[in-house]
């Protein structure tokens, strides 16, 4: 059993974790907002996390005592809290004007200023906690800092996450310094720690508004809220600004806009009798749809948790839309709307680009396969590209081919719809969508709607005959590679075309490994295995250079499986703590469990074998083709996997020194993580696909094989 005692290092190794695995967690979560919800957060968030980490533990070989490694772990939260204030503000100290995204190569400065201090100081502690511990201390240390960060994950997706952020950070706080790591200063700590919770019940509020203004949003402030798939907010008075992750997701009331594209939607098609609508809640499209004489609008958003919160910011008029018997909100998303919609005649998706992973779920090939199915004969699919037909050159070009093309994968008949909004309206052979003037008119008299702020005449704007054929023209001849959820080809393209309003960083990189992707990874995949093998020949290089390649790995592991979830159920800003939870069970059972090994390095190649026969089952797609719920189980694999090298390597990178062994090992293996979340992270991913990713893994783990082989006296 864990006392809590001043000379026992174990409470303060779970504490630590604790510590770490909820800042780590908040912070890429707020860099994800900061970013409007990109993922492209995750390789440079944890990049810079594990660098951070590396160096700590470098330091700690021989740098601190037991109060420093003590006082690491409350510093460790603090550090991140200002963190987080950082990314809040990034807007104001980058100079970005209002509304504009804030990319990670523009801000790399604010980011490392952001994510590396509070990294630093949890890596430092590591190595002087793990080495109290005596014999085998760096495994059973490791062990017992996933557990903390276990323990951690978990509350903060379970409770804390709805709270906000500065909440979040607050009550973490309370409870690592009410249990330690000053047990002798029992009445100072619950003082301290009584104190932190009660600033949980208004830091939110504040930093919200202060985030509000360094954004240079208009007007004032709300309301805000964060739901398990995003940071909302929304501005007082009417029209109401509605902002997801720091982007204008919609205004409302928007008669001049909204209400003759929601006409068009309807006029589409012939009869829509059973219409399923998703992404027309927030800007009041659904009030303008209501009005066409369909007996069911199904509606759905891809957060679900937004409609209700629109219900109370939006105030009577979208009460209103809601309460018509012929409106059905689903709380759900829209992959699992398909599955409870039925027959429809009409699906329409306005939830925008496919600027992260998450919002391209609704653009892949089995997306679409999945709507041909619970789609009439007749039926048809408006998919909604923001991109202007004015000019297809460029990222705007390539996404329109890219999405034309995985539509044409699934529907024989793809009709375009100009304007600013570019409208892709894909169906089967009998699909009687069209955008010819007259037969748009009749459709219109024929359903006998009233509307002032509408007229038939206005059509002809909406669809203007000489840019509809020249951009059905630039549709028939497009030809690229399918968009899919194992390879989303679509998700820099879409972020690119919306970072082009600011300064486009990432565009540049777009353009640059365009047309080269394969040779370029190919070739940083080869000098990395080539790099292996020679290092490994050597005794002292050994055994750091197999720690780089687990964390390298095992980094991989978890940026292939959290995409993987966010394609298929939908999000991570509030699961990240629970998924990154369920990667530390494994790894404190991995490492705990080899800490008990008589020789840990004589078991570390089979260890090895077995990390590379994970990395061939994700590049065989086990993460998309078995249940969902496959995820965590893999997740907990990679940790357990993880966590038993490490024992090995530490091992032999200690040579009988615990504290040595720990440092090195935990300081290599960081490094390694850190190398694989940029490369996987920001290229790979994107750019070569899940499964040649990890294919490349597979290649890089069984490098590592040889060198862990060899006997050594």
């Amino acid at each position: 059993m864990i006392r809590p005692t001043a000379d026992d290092p174990r409470l303060v190794l779970v504490s630590l974790g604790v510590a770490t695995g909820v800042s780590q967690a908040l912070l890429l979560r707020e860099a994800m907002a900061a970013i409007g919800g990109s993922e492209l957060a995750w390789g440079t968030v944890m990049s810079l996390w594990l660098v951070g980490m590396a160096i700590g533990s470098r330091l700690g070989v021989r740098l601190g005592g037991r109060s420093l490694g003590h006082a690491l772990v409350p510093a460790t939260l603090l550090l991140t809290g200002l963190g987080v204030v950082l990314f809040r503000a990034a807007p104001a100290l980058t100079g970005a004007a209002g509304g504009e995204t804030v990319t990670t190569l523009r801000a790399a400065w604010l980011w490392a200023v952001a994510v590396v201090p509070p990294a630093l100081a949890g890596g430092l502690a590591f190595p002087i906690l793990a080495g109290r511990l005596g014999p085998g201390g760096a495994g059973r240390g490791y062990g017992l800092e996933a557990a903390g960060a276990l323990l951690g994950g978990l509350a903060l997706s379970l409770a804390l996450a709805p709270l906000g952020t500065a909440a979040a950070l607050c009550l973490t706080a309370a409870a690592v310094v009410v249990v330690g790591p000053w047990p002798r200063a029992r009445t100072a700590s619950i003082i301290l720690a009584a104190a932190l919770a009660a600033a949980a019940a208004v830091t939110g509020d504040l930093l919200a508004t202060a985030g509000w203004r360094w954004a240079s949003h208009p007007g004032e402030l709300g309301d805000w809220r964060e739901t398990r798939q995003q940071r909302l907010e929304v501005s007082r008075g009417s029209p109401a600004a509605l902002y997801a992750d720091g982007r204008l997701a919609a205004s409302y009331p928007d008669p001049f806009t909204t209400v003759p594209t929601a006409h068009l939607l309807m006029l589409l098609h012939p009869r829509p009798e059973r219409v399923l609508a998703i992404g027309c809640l927030a800007d009041g499209a659904i009030a303008t749809m209501a009005r066409h004489p369909a007996g069911e609008i199904l509606v759905v958003e891809g957060d679900p948790q937004l409609p209700p919160r629109l219900r109370e910011w939006y105030g009577p008029s979208m009460a209103a839309v809601l309460a018509d018997p012929r409106v059905r909100v689903l709380p759900t998303d829209p992959l699992r709307a398909l599955e409870r919609s039925g027959p429809c005649d009409l699906i329409v998706l306005r939830d925008g680009n496919p600027i992260t992973v998450r919002h391209n779920r609704t653009r892949t090939v089995e997306f679409f396969e999945r709507c041909r199915a619970r789609l009439a004969a007749d039926g048809a699919l408006v998919v909604r590209l923001d991109a202007s037909d004015t000019y297809l050159g460029g990222a705007a070009g390539r996404l329109l081919a890219v999405t034309t093309s995985s539509l044409r994968r699934v529907f024989p008949k793809v009709v375009a719809v100009p304007g600013e909004n570019i409208l892709l309206v894909a169906g089967g052979p009998a699909m009687d969508a069209t955008v010819d003037l007259g037969e748009l008119q009749r459709r219109w008299r024929g359903r006998g709607i009233e509307d002032e702020r509408f007229a038939p005449e206005m059509l002809e704007l909406l669809v203007d005959p000489r840019r509809a054929a020249d951009l059905q023209r630039a549709v028939d001849g497009a030809a690229a590679p399918l968009n899919t959820m194992e390879h989303p080809r679509a998700v820099l393209l879409a972020a690119g075309l919306h970072e082009a309003r600011g300064r486009p960083s990432l565009l540049d990189v777009s353009r640059a490994l365009e047309g080269r992707p394969a040779t370029t990874l190919g070739i940083a995949l080869l000098a990395a295995v080539a790099a292996v093998l020679a290092l490994s020949a050597g005794r002292r290089q050994a055994a750091v250079t197999t720690a780089a390649v687990v964390g390298a790995c095992s980094m991989g592991w978890w940026l292939l499986l959290i995409a993987a979830w966010q394609s298929t159920l939908g999000s991570v800003y509030a699961e990240v703590g629970a998924l990154n939870a369920a990667f530390m069970a494994g790894l404190a059972a991995g490492s705990l469990a080899a800490a008990r090994w008589p020789r840990p390095a004589s078991r570390l190649p089979l260890v090895l074998a077995a990390g590379c026969a994970l990395s061939g089952l994700l590049a065989a797609g086990a993460a998309f083709r078995l249940p969902a719920l496959t995820v965590p189980v893999l997740l907990a694999a990679g940790g357990a996997l993880t966590g038993a090298a490490f024992a090995g390597v530490a091992e032999l990178a200690g040579r009988g020194e615990t504290r040595r062994g720990a440092g090195l090992a935990f300081a290599a293996d960081e490094a390694g993580a850190a190398a694989a979340a940029l490369v996987v992270g920001i290229l790979a991913l994107p750019w070569a696909g899940m499964t040649a990713t990890a294919l490349g893994l597979t290649l890089l783990g069984l490098a590592a094989v040889p060198g862990a082989w060899r006997p050594r006296g």
